[in-house]
C-alpha cells in the first residue's frame, strides 16, 4: 500500500529553488556547525534561507545559532519557525524540546514523512537540510522521499573520518545522486585524505577549513558565529555553493 504522505512531500517542496542535504557519514566532523552557519551566511546575504534538522536523538542547530524553540504554528500545516536571523527552521526539537525521541525503524520512517509532508516551506532559494551521521534510516528515508535534492558530504581529516565518509560516497554515486563536493573541516596541513579522496571520486573540493579552537566560544552567539574565522572560511565554501548551478 502507498502511503499517500508520499505524493505531498513535493508538493510541500515546490517553492524551494535548491535543496542542500548536508551529510558525513561519521560523526564529530562539525557537520551541523556547517549546516547553520552556512544557512547564517546565505541569509545574510539576502537569499531566502531554510534549516531543515533530521537529526532525532542529537538535534543541535537551534543551540548552535542560539535560539530558543517552540511549538511551530498551524495553519493547514507546519509554518517553519523564523528565526532572528531570517532562517526559517523546522526541527524535531520543535516539538520535543531537550527530550530525547528514542525511535527506530519504521517509527523513524514514519516521523520523517510525517515532518516533510505537513511541513509548509514558503518560497527559498536554499533549504539547507542537515542529516545525522551515518548511513542509516534517515538519509535512506531522504534519498526516498525528496526528489529535487543535492548532497554536500562534509569529512574531518582523519584518515578513520574519511574511510567512512568514502562508503557513504560510494552509496551515492551507486545510486547515481547528484554531489555537489566534498567540504574539508578541522582540516590538518600535513594531510591529504581529504584530497585523494575528492580527486578519487571526481568531486569536487569545495573548501578546506582549518580548525579554530575558539569556534567553541562562539558557539550559541549567531553574531559571533558571523564574525568568526570559521565563517570566513565557509563564505568561500557558501560561494562555491552558489557557482555549482
Amino acid at each position: 500500500m502507498i502511503d499517500p504522505r508520499t505524493s505531498v512531500v513535493e508538493k510541500r517542496l515546490k517553492n524551494v529553488k535548491r535543496i542542500i542535504v548536508v551529510s558525513s557519514g561519521k560523526g564529530g566532523v562539525g557537520k551541523s556547525v556547517f549546516s547553520s552557519v552556512a544557512a547564517l551566511l546565505s541569509a545574510e546575504k539576502g537569499l531566502k534561507t531554510g534549516l531543515l534538522d533530521l537529526d532525532f536523538q542529537g538535534s543541535s542547530d537551534h543551540i548552535i545559532l542560539g535560539e530558543k524553540v517552540s511549538l511551530p504554528e498551524e495553519s493547514e500545516g507546519i509554518c517553519p519557525l523564523r528565526l532572528s536571523s531570517g532562517i526559517d527552521f523546522v526541527s524535531f526539537s520543535l516539538f520535543t524540546g531537550e527530550s530525547p525521541l528514542p525511535l527506530r525503524g519504521k517509527d523513524t520512517t514514519n516521523a520523517i514523512l510525517e515532518l516533510l509532508a505537513v511541513t509548509i516551506w514558503k518560497e527559498l532559494d536554499f533549504l539547507i537540510v542537515d542529516l545525522p551521521p551515518g548511513i542509516g534510516e534517515e538519509i535512506l528515508d531522504i534519498i526516498r522521499f525528496i526528489q529535487r535534492k543535492e548532497f554536500i558530504i562534509v569529512s574531518s581529516s582523519s584518515l578513520v573520518s574519511v574511510q567512512v565518509v568514502e562508503r557513504l560516497v560510494n552509496l551515492l554515486q551507486s545510486m547515481n545522486l547528484p554531489v555537489t563536493g566534498i567540504v574539508e573541516n578541522m582540516a590538518m596541513d600535513s594531510v591529504h585524505h581529504v584530497s585523494d579522496m575528492s580527486e578519487k571520486y571526481g568531486l569536487p573540493l569545495l573548501g578546506t577549513i582549518p580548525y579554530f579552537p575558539e569556534l567553541e566560544s562562539e558557539i550559541g552567539d549567531s553574531k559571533k558565529l558571523l564574525k568568526g574565522n570559521f565563517a570566513k572560511y565557509l563564505n568561500a565554501v557558501v560561494k562555491n555553493m552558489f557557482k555549482t548551478k
